[in-house]
């Protein structure tokens, strides 16, 4: 679920409290954004420092961005190339972060959206999905209901050519809609999920 920004306020006060400084792991933090309708910064302006990923959900190949004061982004130059962060001939990925920021990002909604088709979907062919957590593009099912075992499930998938990975809950697998994923791969995933787990003789048999 996106983190409610009061709960968010509640915590950097508590670590500003401490003389904490706070950072973000903006790994989905557009998908946040999107989500609730925000600008970045909402979330952002609370923190000392930010990062924000450029793979993941806006797709480019790699890379990421640090923001923070020009003191610490200065320092933090620095140092990466003390530690061996340099990177040669870096444009041609900056060039696909640029382009991401500019036509990637409000398309996250279409991620969101495709998650939410998928996991409606689940349910009503019987899978535990708690419809109330799918706020973005993650989709979480718990296989314990079914009586499934996790890797068994998940190797069933990938022979039905379905890929969901696992978590870090024991009997909890993801999907996760991104840019590559259609419509029709969600209506294809909605058959063949509860096909290859036999989620209709499991039903029945409950």
């Amino acid at each position: 679920r996106v983190w409610p920004l009061d709960e968010l306020d509640e915590v950097v006060a508590t670590a500003r409290e401490l003389g904490l400084a706070v950072h973000l792991d903006g790994a989905r933090l557009l998908n946040a954004a999107v989500a609730l309708g925000v600008g970045p910064a909402t979330f952002a302006s609370r923190f000392d420092t930010v990062t924000l990923c450029l793979s993941k959900g806006l797709g480019c190949p790699l890379g990421a961005l640090l923001a923070g004061s020009e003191d610490l982004i200065e320092r933090a130059w620095r140092e990466k190339h003390l530690f061996g962060g340099a990177m040669r001939q870096a444009g041609i990925v900056a060039a696909a972060g640029v382009y991401a920021l500019d036509h990637h990002v409000e398309r996250l909604a279409d991620d969101h959206a495709r998650a939410r088709r998928l996991a409606e979907a689940l349910v009503e062919a019987g899978m535990a999905i708690d419809l109330d957590r799918v706020e973005t593009n993650f989709v979480q099912v718990n296989l314990a209901p079914l009586g499934l075992d996790r890797a068994a499930a998940l190797s069933a998938l990938r022979d039905a050519g379905v890929g969901l990975s696992a978590t870090i809950h024991p009997t909890v697998v993801r999907a996760v809609t991104h840019l590559e994923i259609t419509d029709e791969d969600i209506e294809r995933a909605a058959e063949l999920i509860p096909r290859a787990l036999e989620i209709d003789a499991r039903v029945a048999a409950g």
